[in-house]
């Protein structure tokens, strides 16, 4: 890997971008394609046509705020109307990540030249605020599935008790923990004001793109226009739901050995550095002195922050249910 020319190094970490762009093309594919499917299912539900395709272009066209704004706050994974999503206040995390653009930009200014110092800084502060606001987002929805089973159920025992549909919505709004009874306390609101129940939980759905609240749709759709029992569908779907969260908390439980290890294989590094700068201070000097030293220490510093990345994604990854 030393032998590489600074030209080389370059060319492949705009190898990995691209190949992690395309990867979050193919998921954000996917999941538009989930969405259009449970749209049409819940308008068929209701007997109504089709959406036509043209109609998609022209409520992009009458959105308030689009334009390079809406570009970037989509780019960053930034949703300024549901600030409960995001970890703390967006200014912060963006202001957070333009700091750590400008030690990224120092980073491989020293490692590829200045020319491209600025660029890759840009692009290492835009990936930081995403990073961020995915991680809050992915926190929220996972807290929501967590809660789920419970919401289900508490519908369920209101309907096995005679109360109707609408009332056992607004009593979610009503006993739920954060955040379910802010999602659902919208849902009771645009009840109040007269939209249906399958166009509110179809919203739901859409806002915290959580699949099992377009399942909770759908359900509902599909029991006003061809009746049956709710309840032990409900109560099927709540069974699911839970023994989903289950598998996800044994998962992470099993995942405490691995976790383990990723942390000892993170420190060792910086314990034999420090070990090295007790022991022989002019070994470590070479990485200030030398006129290479910059480089090999900056291009170290930048295998060891893949390693780390690699092995959070492989963890992640092995506990995804969603």
């Amino acid at each position: 890997m030393l032998g590489l020319s600074p030209a080389a190094l370059a060319l492949l970490l705009l190898s990995l971008v691209i190949v992690l762009s395309l990867a979050l093309l193919i998921i954000d594919g996917r999941q538009r394609r989930m969405e259009r499917r449970l749209a049409d299912a819940a308008r068929a539900a209701r007997g109504e046509p089709q959406q036509p395709k043209p109609q998609r272009s022209i409520r992009l066209a009458e959105r308030p705020g689009g334009g390079r704004l809406a570009w970037l706050t989509r780019l960053i994974a930034l949703d300024l109307g549901r600030p409960q999503e995001h970890p703390a206040p967006w200014p912060i995390v963006i202001l957070g990540a333009l700091a750590g653009g400008a030690l990224a930009s120092v980073f491989f200014g020293v490692l590829f030249g200045p020319a491209a110092a600025l660029p890759l800084g840009i692009a290492a502060a835009v990936l930081l605020a995403r990073a961020a606001f995915l991680r809050g987002t992915s926190r929220y929805r996972d807290q929501l599935f967590v809660q789920l089973p419970d919401a289900l159920g508490m519908v369920v025992r209101a309907l096995k008790a005679g109360i109707p549909v609408n009332e056992a919505i607004r009593t979610i709004a009503r006993e739920s923990p954060e955040p379910t009874r802010r999602e659902f306390a919208q849902v009771a609101a645009e009840q109040a004001i007269g939209v249906p129940l399958e166009t509110s939980l179809l919203g739901l759905y859409q806002r915290t793109s959580l699949r099992e609240y377009g399942f909770f749709a759908v359900t509902i759709a599909l029991q006003q226009q061809t009746g049956g029992s709710l309840t032990e569908t409900l109560d099927n779907l709540a069974n699911v739901v839970r023994k989903r969260v289950q598998i996800a908390a044994r998962g992470r439980a099993l995942a405490g050995q691995a976790r383990a290890s990723a942390t000892i294989l993170t420190a060792i590094p910086f314990v034999a550095l420090a070990a090295l700068a007790v022991l022989n201070p002019r070994y470590i000097a070479f990485y200030v002195t030398h006129e290479k030293g910059p480089f090999i220490a900056a291009l170290a510093l930048a295998l060891l922050g893949t390693g780390i990345l690699v092995m959070q994604l492989m963890i992640r990854r092995s506990l995804a249910l969603r």
